[in-house]
């Protein structure tokens, strides 16, 4: 297939008439490495994915692409986005994860490049019927639970004054009623793995790792042995050390 039909292009499932996000014209060169094409470059089948070790939601794009078998389809692109500028060319935000694909069109955040790898792999993560809506809620929740312990970490950063401890406080509620609600209905934890069971557990390794002080498994019996269990995946394995994965020949900048 050419580059605007081939595995790594928008085109190939979306109407030509719907507005894509193309990477915009600011110029900012990336530096990569000897030996390697410019992200994008068009006539590949590669998608090239801009992560962060850290970042919760780059490790849940990993999760995908390795539980749908992409890895050879993906190079990564290990980069700091608070401090590396040149990933704003792709995405305005500049966050992680951005994927990009060969025909120049850059997807994010987390929930779209995850249903377009799934689109492509012949929706495999993505239920159907009324099983995608509770997948998508579940997704939904692991992401807030990750954005919560995130907002928590920074602003504890800073001086201690009412309002930061008045936004601590409430994204400390929010972490604890996520995981009492994902506690107190556990039939999910049964189901067939979709998308919403990889954002969870990456959002739990994320509170795992940044904030063990919280002690979320504590009174938590199900939950705890859910994500316990399930961390020893190939994927979660692989998506926290990603160069013992199958991916194209990472990059870091």
């Amino acid at each position: 297939m050419g580059p605007e039909t081939g595995f790594g292009s928008l085109e190939s499932i979306l109407s030509p008439k719907m507005a894509l996000t193309k990477k915009n014209s600011i110029n900012v060169p990336l530096q990569i490495s000897e030996g390697s094409s410019a992200p994008g470059e068009a006539g590949s089948s590669t998608m090239d994915l801009f992560y962060a070790p850290r970042s919760p939601f780059s490790r849940k794009i990993l999760t995908v692409i390795v539980e749908l078998g992409l890895e050879s389809h993906i190079r990564l692109i290990q980069t700091d986005p608070w401090n590396d500028e040149s990933l704003r060319r792709y995405n305005p935000a500049c966050k992680v994860p951005t994927l990009l694909l060969n025909d120049g069109t850059a997807l994010f955040d987390s929930p779209v490049i995850a249903r377009y790898l799934d689109e492509r792999a012949g929706h495999r993560l993505v239920p159907a019927g009324i099983r995608r809506w509770d997948a998508g809620r579940r997704e939904a929740l692991g992401d807030a639970l990750a954005e919560a312990v995130i907002r928590r970490f920074v602003e504890r950063m800073g001086p201690d004054c009412d309002r930061i401890a008045r936004v601590v406080a409430r994204q400390e509620a929010a972490v604890a009623a996520i995981l009492d609600q994902l506690e107190a209905e556990p039939a999910w934890m049964e189901a067939p793995v979709d998308l919403g069971h990889l954002a969870i557990a990456c959002a739990l390794a994320y509170l795992d790792g940044r904030s063990p002080e919280l002690e979320w498994d504590r009174g938590r019996r199900l939950l705890a042995a859910w994500f316990y269990d399930f961390r020893a995946r190939p994927s979660m394995t692989i998506a926290t050390t990603p160069e013992i994965g199958a991916f194209r020949t990472a990059v870091s900048r």
